[in-house]
């Protein structure tokens, strides 16, 4: 990220990468996401720091470790039991270890075998207080998800998650490129699926504050499963004109700020709005910091 100056249009190439030999810094991270339904609002709230230690192995590869401390869950459709017992298996990816290149791309879970091993612990303790067919299933589904490392590393690369810091815009650009990439939200309507496509440019350079801004756009591409959503909405029993409401992205804008030095993140947000007639929307926000304080200089 070097050899540039503070006009976009005046990059030849620009080269977003990890350039540093070791790096540590706690992170705020939230998501809130909004649903109204029939005048209805529901609000589900997720906030937690993030501890990113990351440090070069050779020219080529880094080990990144990410773990989390202090989560939050605000949704007050969810009983305490269920809370304590989603904050459980929540703490089976408090301690993620990953091997990548300068680009982020992540080329091995390093410490799958301690995570299965936390789970087992997990489940142990749960299944003290925790009985039943529904319970089981769950046990035997979180079994089977974590003896997947690529469904583990997709699930770690969701904004839901640690995708914020894992983005994906790392890359080479120029003053027109853009990078592209479909993302699957299971969020927007409960038992859908909706697919976006993203479309990220340098949007910004401030030189003396060392920062460069990556902005994403995004919109709604095929497949689409509007079928699906149409029965998810009928089964909640909200109202809509079958011939004139259709599944709208209202909003999809994103930023990422990086570190011009390092090549870290700085701080990074989605904004989505989504919606279906006049008596769905879904607004969702993803937010990560940096926190400067005393403890991460």
């Amino acid at each position: 990220m070097r050899n540039i100056t503070d006009s976009v249009d005046g990059i030849k190439e620009l080269d977003i990468s990890l350039y540093l030999e070791e790096h540590l810094r706690f992170y705020e991270f939230s998501m809130l996401e909004t649903t109204t339904e029939n005048g209805s609002v529901l609000k589900s709230e997720v906030k937690k720091t993030i501890h990113s230690t990351i440090v070069k192995r050779d020219f080529e590869t880094y080990v990144i470790q990410l773990e989390v401390f202090d989560i939050e869950y605000k949704n007050r459709t969810v009983s305490m039991a269920e809370k304590d017992f989603l904050g459980r298996i929540a703490e089976v990816n408090d301690d993620v270890i990953l091997e990548t290149d300068d680009h982020l791309n992540i080329n091995k879970l390093v410490n799958q075998h301690q995570i299965q091993k936390r789970l087992e612990e997990k489940i142990e303790r749960l299944a003290k207080s925790n009985v039943g067919p529904k319970v089981e299933e769950m046990f035997q589904y979180l079994r089977e998800f974590y003896s997947n490392d690529r469904r583990i590393l997709l699930d770690i690369k969701n904004y839901r998650q640690h995708g914020l810091l894992l983005n994906p815009f790392y890359d080479r650009y120029t003053p027109l490129s853009v990078k592209k990439r479909s993302v699957r939200y299971l969020n927007f309507v409960e038992n859908a699926v909706v697919n976006i496509g993203e479309e990220a440019r340098v949007k910004k350079i401030k030189l003396k504050e060392r920062e460069l801004e990556v902005g994403v756009k995004g919109k709604m591409i095929a497949p689409f499963y509007n079928d699906m959503i149409y029965k998810s909405i009928k089964k909640k029993e909200i109202s809509f004109d079958s011939e004139k409401d259709k599944p709208m992205l209202d909003k999809y804008e994103g930023s990422f700020i990086f570190n011009m030095n390092t090549g870290a993140v700085k701080k990074a947000s989605i904004e989505i709005e989504f919606s279906l007639g006049n008596n769905y929307k879904k607004t969702i926000s993803y937010q990560l910091n940096e926190l400067n304080d005393a403890d991460n200089n």
